[in-house]
């Protein structure tokens, strides 16, 4: 048995993606793109959302064929064998260390200014609560989880609904508004893809989400249902914040474009609580990628690649693999709190491993495609890939490590792996 139990359904699947995948970006991006982009903006985020969907598809293709905590990890054995599987770990796992830390980090400046506390001591804080209600038995969190996804959307949905109305109020009240319409009458490609590299990774989770699909009760039903709703969800969530950005007048406050709009329409006390949402999102984000990433470790534990003591489960939740998790997140935060780490070459490193491991998946899903539908699924998903990994430039030296010392691991552990799960020729 794997120890792990199947408490997602579809509802709790959706809760558990939008956790991982609805994070720093829905604070900062928005505003951001308005500066970069101007009245093209929200053309830019349409954009990032239709270039998102093959990624998309891709992973529910081998998830729901595929459905194993190992997540694109497996995929790289199912398609390559047990050297590409520990690779394609070690390159997660890395990602993941500087990714998670930068999301926590970010909570942290926006509970800084409520607690007098420095970002890192905050940012520890909440990875501390994210940690602890994963203690608690999966059916449990999933619960947690849920409750936290829904009280996000309704103080999303409810910020937005504000600023509409501020918004109209203002245009019936002859105020200065925004950059310009929705949709600017003469339409530029290339001013609304300006922005697309930042906001791609607004668009990205689902690779992590991936590793859940073991615990789905109907993984090949449930979980393309809950991949699909969640980014239909998510999607509304960002146009709609995306939109607003665009209408009102941001007073050059870019950065902070989710405070400006609950300034506008709440008043003094909306700031207070776009910080204390934030706060909750960053709780959310942390919690649902601890999840995730937490079942990569056990998955490699189970595997026989890390020592047996990860794959202890307690209540149906990998406890050794989630505290020792944890502590790596902290340290890095610690570490930058020290000034170590800047928060630039976190996300950078970050992000350029998931955009690798994107190609990994595509090249999984071609040599296990069954179709020519499939097939060139994973061409466009490769090529996209790759067109991001060479507009974002590549710091070889760190992806290149991290594959040398998976595949050493995998010698090294040769006679403790089980079996690999590569298809026949």
């Amino acid at each position: 048995m794997s120890g792990l139990r199947h408490p997602l359904t579809v509802p709790r699947g959706i809760a558990l993606m939008m956790n991982i995948v609805i994070g720093a970006g829905l604070l900062a991006l928005p505003g951001l793109a308005v500066r970069q982009a101007g009245d093209h903006a929200f053309l830019g985020w349409v954009l990032c959302a239709l270039a998102s969907l093959p990624l998309l598809g891709a992973f529910i293709l081998l998830g729901r064929r595929y459905p194993n905590a190992g997540g694109i990890a497996h995929y790289a054995d199912v398609g390559f064998g047990r050297r590409g599987y520990v690779a394609a770990s070690f390159l997660l796992l890395g990602a993941v260390l500087f990714g998670l830390p930068s999301i926590a980090l970010t909570g942290g400046h926006y509970l800084a200014a409520l607690t007098g506390l420095p970002p890192y001591a905050t940012g520890l804080m909440l990875l501390a609560c994210a940690t602890l209600l994963h203690l608690a038995p999966s059916e449990a969190v999933s619960r947690v989880n849920s409750v936290m996804a829904v009280t996000i959307t309704l103080a999303v949905v409810g910020l937005a609904i504000a600023g509409l109305a501020f918004a109209g109020a203002a245009a019936d009240g002859g105020a200065q508004g925004g950059v310009g319409p929705l949709i600017p009458e003469e339409i530029s490609l290339s001013r609304a893809a300006a922005p697309f590299m930042m906001l791609f990774f607004a668009f990205t989770g689902w690779e992590i989400a991936a590793n859940t699909a073991e615990e789905f009760r109907n993984p090949r039903r449930d979980f393309p249902l809950a991949m699909l709703a969640s980014y239909a969800v998510t999607v509304a969530l960002y146009l709609a914040i995306a939109y607003l950005a665009q209408r009102l007048d941001l007073g050059g406050r870019y950065e902070t474009a989710f405070a400006t709009i609950a300034r506008a329409s709440l008043g003094a006390a909306g700031e207070t609580a776009v910080a204390l949402l934030a706060g909750t999102i960053i709780l959310a984000n942390l919690a649902g990628a601890i999840w995730a990433v937490s079942r990569l470790v056990f998955s490699l534990s189970r595997e026989g690649v890390l020592p047996e003591v990860f794959a202890r489960t307690r209540g149906g939740s990998p406890w050794v693999a989630v505290m020792t998790t944890a502590l790596a997140l902290a340290a890095v935060i610690g570490a930058s709190g020290a000034g170590l780490f800047r928060l630039d070459w976190m996300l950078a490193l970050s992000g350029q491993n998931f955009l690798i491991l994107y190609g990994v998946a595509a090249m999984a899903l071609f040599r296990v495609g069954r179709n020519l539908l499939e097939r060139m699924l994973a061409v466009g998903v490769g090529l996209l890939a790759l067109a991001l990994v060479l507009a974002q430039g590549l710091a070889i030296a760190y992806p290149l490590a991290l594959v040398a010392l998976g595949i050493l691991v995998a010698e090294l552990r040769a006679g403790r792996l089980a079996p690999s799960s590569a298809p026949l020729p």
